[in-house]
């Protein structure tokens, strides 16, 4: 079935690993033009390297700092002349620790990465979008959203209120048919959960593989599929949300969790 994306112009924030990286490419083989964002430039390299197609626009910025938001704004515009799909997928846990653990710093971090970079997009992007002729924006949530847990609190906050502003987005556009949506996913291996792994293995003088290999079976058994999530299960929803078949769809939350939401313990 053709989604009908070829030559679609995409914003795609956060994209030097995990889902983000995972949308560049499904977007790119769909025949889009994805504009990318991250702090990490060498990895930024590789992308441009691997991705197919020609005609994309990559940049490395810092999406905490409202300067560097507005310096990808105007470069990518410079370079599409405009744009017809806005992914907001940066986002980071940053720090993995209870609510007693946190510092203002923590919270203040989590605010401006994983909400004000969103905010800030979708400002400076919205008037492009509202000239597209299927203009679409995508917040990349979380399960963790309405289903926190005994850590990183802040982060599940923020999420929350990116499920939120979703919605206020949605209201806010809707008499320019800015269609606006969030996808939540769940248990997805990423660098958070490496990060995790790495911390426990030193903390415990454990091979750091055999860790791995526990931390995806325990996560696994809380999912009615029995397996970690990877990044490519998130692409496709993402795909169609941005794509001419979901034309009526919009301020809606959808959740891609292997089944954990199904999981009452």
């Amino acid at each position: 079935m053709d989604m009908n994306l070829k030559n679609r112009k995409v914003v795609i924030t956060g994209v030097s690993e995990g889902i983000g990286k995972s949308l560049a490419m499904t977007f790119a083989e769909a025949g889009a033009k994805v504009a990318g964002s991250a702090r990490n430039s060498e990895r930024l390299y590789a992308i441009e390297k691997e991705i197919s197609g020609a005609g994309h626009f990559f940049l490395s910025a810092d999406f905490s700092k409202s300067e560097d938001i507005k310096m990808f704004h105007d470069k990518t515009i410079s370079a599409f002349g405009g744009i017809d799909i806005l992914i907001n997928n940066v986002g980071s846990i940053q720090k993995l620790a209870g609510f007693f653990d946190l510092s203002d710093e923590d919270w203040q971090e989590a605010f401006d990465v994983n909400l004000m970079s969103a905010v800030r997009s979708c400002r400076l992007f919205s008037s492009s979008l509202k000239k597209s002729i299927a203009p679409r924006i995508i917040n990349i949530t979380s399960v963790a959203a309405s289903r926190p847990g005994d850590v990183f609190p802040h982060y599940s906050a923020v999420k929350a209120g990116l499920c939120n502003l979703t919605i206020s987005l949605a209201r806010a556009l809707a008499e320019d048919k800015v269609l606006v949506n969030s996808v939540s996913p769940g248990p997805v291996w990423s660098k958070s959960w490496d990060d995790e792994a790495r911390n426990i293995a030193n903390n415990s003088g454990d091979d750091l593989q055999n860790v791995v290999d526990e931390i995806r079976l325990s996560s696994a058994q809380t999912l009615l599929l029995k397996r970690m999530g990877a990044p490519d299960d998130v692409a496709g929803l993402v795909l169609f949300l941005a794509s001419d078949l979901s034309s009526w769809i919009t301020a809606s939350n959808f959740t891609v969790d292997g089944g954990f939401n199904q999981n009452p313990y």
